[in-house]
């Protein structure tokens, strides 16, 4: 039965994730459809075509982490380098990223790096020269060693003004100057060589947002120049101010996708496939580049650990983007897609310690000759050199066919669940949860789980109104739920638990996204204290393992409850919100 769940819980996990970081589903992506695991696309009668090696998409995703994004250049350097050198052995000229990639799309410094190559069109080594020279300048000089300002404002460790003049050199020594847009107007965007776009993230609505170097059908063209987009993806909270774009307000886009690889799937659909959003067939290589595996330090100053504390969750975010989407595409894995990333070596080097490029450089090359590096590279470098046109309006339309044959042959006799039928399923395992707590039974769990499950699947399939984000939190909440109540259950060992755990926080940060589009702020500061309460539990399951915990985990269990306390005080300002479980659940955290 635990096996079975588990299976159920993957597979609405894969099922739930967008094709981005914003937790909500994409009402037009199938929820059931698992990645091929071929390698050729399909022509209109079913077989493969052998046009997807010469005109599938290749994409690049780049992530961000400050003076670290050195380790993304080494490892882009290692693979052009490869791939120039198979191309001069047939006499053929050199290519740049630009060359290759169709689309390319980064967060924070992955932003910069990700404007550098596809925007400025330079070379690897001109992106390391220069980015090299903007940190060294940008990170020289801090300003203060107070974060925290007497009115109780964040400011900016460092200079942005420093920041955009440096910025503003690399722009002008490509030719340019500081103020050419960012969107580069094209007669037809088919025709364009490779698309750019980074990821900030908007302090109005806390989404994040694109700024694009080209035009999507039905949108306005970005209003940004090259410096304010670099600005907009660079602005990271506590390191340097936000960016004011027209009337709107932009900060790091680290804060919601420092692992873009879902943002950069979801935009190319809706570049090459809007109306379906069938993109995995259309892709013949997708690469997706991280900055090293840091170590999250302790802080020893309570009030400026309390305002990082988002900077942290981070690290923690950029790891389970990872792996989902890794699981979403393992289908595909060392074959269509790619994810490089150091393991060892980068974990004590901060954001901006640009002075450790020497350590950098030496680490990533150890990673890039390692034994399971080396045939990945190759695999890489052999995909991308039998890239040779872009995707042609004939090869898209095709694939486009051939997917709505298999969409009508997938769903034909297909069982699907009315309003009401979902409902009652609905109600059923909320009846489930409901019993006295003594008496519900791990079984009881279980199955609720499934039928919340079999519920968010109804949903998804609605095909004449899609869920509305009030119904998706709903879900959301009660799959979080019941995984919290599983991570309690005697009979499960300690690893089970901590899976447990990890899938509801999962789940919470699902319903919190939802939450905060269906505009219901006490439904939002609930699924903040459920989200500080999962850490908390998280770290006490972790201390139960460890027998004697060690400073560091204290000092996370220190934050994990101070984070409970907080939110617990938000939700004690609610008029008429009845306390008791919430009451229950911070006095086991704080206590």
């Amino acid at each position: 039965m635990l096996s079975l769940l588990h299976d159920q819980r993957l597979q609405s996990t894969i099922a739930m994730q967008p094709p981005s970081t914003s937790p909500l589903p994409s009402p037009r992506s199938s929820g059931v459809t698992q990645p091929s695991s071929d390698a050729s696309a399909l022509t209109a009668n079913g077989s493969q075509s052998p046009d997807l090696e010469t005109e599938g998409l290749c994409l690049l995703s780049l992530d961000g982490g400050g003076v670290r994004g050195l380790s993304s250049l080494y490892i882009l350097r290692g693979l052009m380098l490869r791939l120039n050198d198979e191309r001069k052995k047939v006499h053929l000229p050199q290519v740049k990223p630009c060359d290759i990639f169709d689309l390319i799309g980064g967060t924070s410094t992955g932003g910069l790096i990700a404007i550098m190559l596809g925007r400025l069109e330079m070379d690897v080594q001109e992106c390391i020269d220069a980015y090299t020279e903007l940190m060294s300048t940008v990170f020289e000089k801090k300003r203060g060693r107070f974060a925290i300002g007497w009115k109780g404002d964040v400011k900016a460790r460092f200079s942005s003004k420093a920041l955009a003049g440096a910025i503003k050199n690399v722009i002008e020594k490509r030719g340019l100057s500081a103020d050419t847009p960012f969107y580069v107007e094209v007669e037809n965007e088919e025709t364009r060589r490779c698309k750019v776009f980074v990821c900030a993230k908007a302090k109005e609505t806390l989404h994040v947002a694109y700024l694009r170097a080209y035009r999507l059908p039905g949108r306005p063209a970005e209003k940004a120049t090259i410096l304010e987009a670099a600005l907009a993806t660079s602005a990271a909270p506590t390191f340097f101010d936000a960016v004011k774009i027209g009337q709107r307000m932009y900060v790091d886009g680290a804060m919601g996708a420092n692992n873009p690889v879902f943002e950069v799937e979801k935009e190319a659909a809706n570049i090459w496939c809007e109306r379906t959003g069938h993109i995995e067939p259309l892709i013949k290589c997708f690469i997706s580049v991280g900055t090293g595996v840091p170590r999250i330090n302790p802080l020893s100053d309570r009030a400026w650990k309390f305002m990082t504390e988002n900077i942290v969750k981070v690290v923690n975010e950029t790891t389970e983007t990872e792996q989902s989407f890794a699981s979403r595409w393992r289908g595909h894995l060392d074959k269509r897609y790619f994810r490089f990333n150091v393991q060892q070596g980068l974990q004590g080097l901060g954001l901006a310690e640009y002075k450790e490029q020497g350590r950098i450089d030496a680490v990533t090359d150890e990673y890039l000759q390692h034994q399971n590096t080396i045939p990945l590279v190759y695999k890489c470098v052999m995909n991308l050199r039998s890239k040779k046109y872009p995707p042609t309006l004939e090869f898209l339309v095709e694939q486009a066919q051939a997917l709505e044959e298999q969409d009508e042959k997938t769903h034909h006799g297909s069982d699907e669940m009315t309003p009401a039928e979902t409902a009652e399923v609905f109600d059923q395992a909320n009846k489930l949860l409901n019993k006295p707590r003594e008496a519900i039974t791990q079984a009881d769990l279980e199955n609720a789980f499934k039928g919340f499950c079999r519920v968010l699947d109804a949903k998804r399939q609605q095909t004449t109104l899609a869920p509305t984000p009030k119904e998706l939190a709903r879900i959301y909440h009660k799959m979080m739920s019941t995984c919290l109540q599983l991570s309690h259950s005697a009979k499960l060992k300690p690893v089970q638990k901590t899976a447990h755990v990890r899938d509801a926080g999962n789940f919470g940060k699902l319903a919190l996204q939802s939450a905060i589009e269906s505009g219901n702020g006490d439904r939002v500061a609930q699924m903040q204290f459920y989200l500080a309460y999962i850490e908390a539990r998280d770290v006490q399951l972790r201390m139960e393992g460890q027998g004697a915990p060690d400073q560091a985990l204290l000092a996370k269990k220190q934050s994990a409850s101070e984070a409970v306390s907080m939110a617990w005080a938000t939700l004690s300002s609610i008029p008429n919100l009845d306390m008791t479980v919430y009451d229950a659940m911070a006095q086991e955290m704080t206590t």
